[in-house]
């Protein structure tokens, strides 16, 4: 739910303490998430952990065999009579889950996928924290494929047109009419949908815990996407859920795997050399119409790839004989590079970060742009190549200069890989989440920063096809970040990239990391459940929190973000409590006494800044009302008020004016004592002149009168 509509959502208990419920330590709330409350956690020791209102789940059984990844599957039971058996899904925290598109899912028709029943936050015993969890119906069955079996199944073509691709195509026509993409196809989570007995259908497993592609192996992933981290695939397409659905149904029908015990890496030179429907398929020759399919959906071309139309029309029986893939470009001869000679430039681009010491070598004296021009033979290869010298002669000679040299000439050598810099292989609308995980499991992330200081992110997107990637809004994104970067201020740096890029993470905070925190006012209740138990922390507002409120609701905490940059402790103080009262009047999410008394004592600091004995008295006695009802927005408005403060300062003002007009009489007095002989007789004479000239007057005055008087008479 967005901002605006939490705003406006009424909270019934407006007028009572917030209290978090499935927190850490037994405490007796639950976070929310898109408005739904979670349920409470093992409070009594029992094994069973409450999902709001629809579901509990068993802690002590797991389902191994429907685990996503690093994701954990548990035995859950819905909570009326019927007590159905469902599979719970628990999010490790450093797995970002793809929280955008489950009203999406939720909306597909489809009967064969897995229904989604819940998800949301919940306090999860075995962790003590709370994690993010996806409730389906057990309606699954065993999986075509279990791990550690032979991924080549020997299926015949008939039982895999009747069982597997009529069912997933017509998944494939929801996904296509809801622009979904699924991210995890393979046999591995294809499910026959039956306890015993032989599947008439396939069943489409589970696919929001993860980042699209996160547990896709490299079989299964188109070349590019496959290069890159799991991590950092980013959100995929349809084309890549078909390539994934061809490369499924190329293992289910092989007899032998040509890839076994091969790495991620190795897979993908395989595919380089041979292609993907030559190094998937192997010594196994197919025939009929099932070679139409493979070598449509595994065609390495995004664009002469088949599309979902192109499969319909197919198994309508138009013959549509799909183009091979093009056997990949060779040099007329090797480039030695390292140990190792290369004929392909993609596969020197995938090694060309382990040698940079012999890559800048080969760059000073020709060698490797002679090969480019002579041998590859490929002049947009030249061009990029030509390109990538020069950014890296204006580059200074810093320690990263060779890194940031591999990475560009990389870019040149294969422009669709994803962006190789120093141990990490990015795609670039997957920076975000492989940053979000990087943070999460506390790993370094100057990495990322660099990619953006030094323009890798910005080279990578000038040679992408912008037919496939969206260019312009990722430029936009990569210039915002950039810019962030360059300051350390709250509400920048590397913790605003983060939350730009990969908006589904929750607040990665370290004051909070015991909570999920998705939205501003569970940041509130995270923290009123944290000062309920005495352990409140000694900064509300760090550089996540800050970062991670910009991007979510500017309104409350733009206003603030120059006072906690100055660091000074009583606006900084303020500045908090403001914000908070802002989240408590937008979101409604009622009175918080915890984080009052944890803020009471710090604001007086700010109440000790007012001049008036007055107004000061008077905010103490408001902070300690305070303390008592948690209502942050009334406090603030104390100190938010323009013409308490300004008539402080007036008469402040006024005051010191006196002062210095007293003082600077006491300063003339002092001068003047210094000689007692002399003192007051000047004095005394300006007085004895003034009253002699006084009486002098008065005299002339009276006898004038007198005159005028006597005259009148005669």
């Amino acid at each position: 739910m967005s901002s605006e509509g939490m705003k406006d959502k009424a909270d019934k208990n407006s007028d009572q303490a917030v209290q978090v419920k499935g927190a850490p330590n037994g405490g007796e709330g639950a976070l929310k998430d898109g408005g739904a409350k979670s349920g409470s956690g093992n409070q009594n020791g029992s094994r069973m952990v409450s999902f709001q209102d629809k579901a509990e789940i068993d802690c002590e059984k797991p389902l191994p065999l429907y685990n996503a990844g690093p994701n954990q599957a548990y035995r859950a039971y819905s909570k009326d009579s019927s007590r159905t058996p469902l599979i719970a899904i628990v999010c490790e925290r450093h797995v970002i889950p793809r929280r955008n598109v489950v009203e999406t899912y939720a909306g597909l028709p489809s009967a064969n996928i897995i229904r989604l029943v819940g998800h949301g936050v919940v306090y999860w015993p075995p962790a003590n924290r709370e994690l993010y969890v996806f409730i389906y119906m057990d309606n699954l069955g065993k999986p075509l494929l279990k791990p550690g079996d032979k991924a080549a199944l020997g299926w015949k073509q008939d039982e895999v047109m009747s069982v597997v691709v009529r069912s997933i195509v017509d998944v494939f026509q929801d996904f296509r009419d809801k622009e979904f993409v699924h991210g995890n196809i393979n046999p591995y989570n294809m499910f026959d949908g039956v306890a015993s007995g032989k599947a008439s259908k396939v069943i489409l497993g589970e696919c929001l815990s993860t980042p699209s592609s996160f547990m896709q192996s490299a079989l299964y992933e188109p070349i590019p996407r496959a290069m890159a981290d799991p991590a950092a695939r980013g959100k995929g397409t349809m084309a890549d859920d078909l390539y994934a659905f061809g490369a499924s149904v190329a293992v289910m029908m092989r007899h032998s795997d040509p890839m076994a015990g091969l790495s991620g890496e190795e897979v993908v030179r395989q595919k380089v050399l041979y292609g993907s429907y030559g190094a998937i398929t192997g010594k196994d020759r197919f025939k009929g119409e099932i070679l139409e399919l493979l070598r449509g959906l595994l065609h390495d071309d995004p664009v002469q790839r088949w599309t979902i139309d192109e499969v319909l029309n197919w198994l309508d029986g138009q013959r549509l004989s799909p183009k091979q893939s093009g056997s990949v470009k060779k040099a007329s001869r090797s480039f030695v590079l390292g140990e190792s000679r290369y004929f392909v430039a993609r596969l020197m681009a995938m090694d060309v970060e382990k040698h940079v010491k012999d890559l800048k070598k080969s760059i000073e004296d020709d060698s490797l742009l002679n090969w480019v021009e002579r041998s590859l033979e490929d002049e947009e290869v030249s061009e990029r190549f030509g390109n990538a010298l020069v950014m890296a002669r204006q580059q200074s000679s810093g320690s990263g200069h060779e890194s940031c040299l591999a990475g560009n000439i990389s870019i040149a050598l294969d422009p669709e890989a994803p962006l190789r810099f120093k141990g990490v292989r990015l795609l670039g609308n997957g920076i975000g989440s492989a940053l979000a995980e990087a943070t999460a499991l506390k790993k370094p992330t100057g990495v990322y920063a660099e990619v953006f200081l030094n323009s890798l992110a910005i080279n990578w997107l000038n040679v992408q096809n912008s037919a496939l990637i969206d260019v312009a809004s990722l430029f936009s994104k990569f210039e915002r970040c950039r810019r962030y970067l360059k300051t350390s201020k709250y509400g920048q740096g590397i913790e605003r990239v983060l939350y730009s890029l990969c908006p589904e993470s929750p607040c990665l905070s370290s004051a909070v990391e015991s909570y999920y925190v998705v939205e501003p006012s569970d940041l509130l209740r995270a923290y009123e459940d944290l000062c309920q138990k005495g352990r409140a922390p000694s900064t509300f507002l760090d550089a996540h929190v800050v970062s991670f409120l910009s991007e979510k609701d500017q309104k409350v905490i733009e206003p603030y973000v120059y006072d906690l940059n100055t660091h000074e402790s009583h606006r900084v103080i303020t500045a908090t409590l403001k914000c908070f009262a802002a989240i408590q009047r937008r979101y409604n999410t009622g009175y918080v006494p915890g984080i009052a008394k944890a803020m009471a004592p710090r604001l007086q600091t700010a109440v000790r800044r007012y001049h008036d004995r007055r107004v000061q008295e008077k905010l103490k006695g408001c902070v300690a009302e305070f303390q008592s009802t948690g209502d942050l927005v009334k406090v603030a408005a104390l100190f938010e008020d323009v013409e308490i403060s300004k008539k402080d300062t007036v008469l402040f003002r006024n005051a010191m004016q006196e002062f210095q007009a007293m003082e600077k009489e006491r300063q003339m007095l002092e001068e003047k004592l210094q000689s007692k002989e002399t003192f007051g007789i000047g004095a005394g004479k300006e007085i004895s002149v003034m009253v002699s000239s006084a009486l002098a007057f008065l005299i002339i005055i009276v006898t004038v009168f007198m005159f005028l008087s006597d005259k009148s008479v005669f």
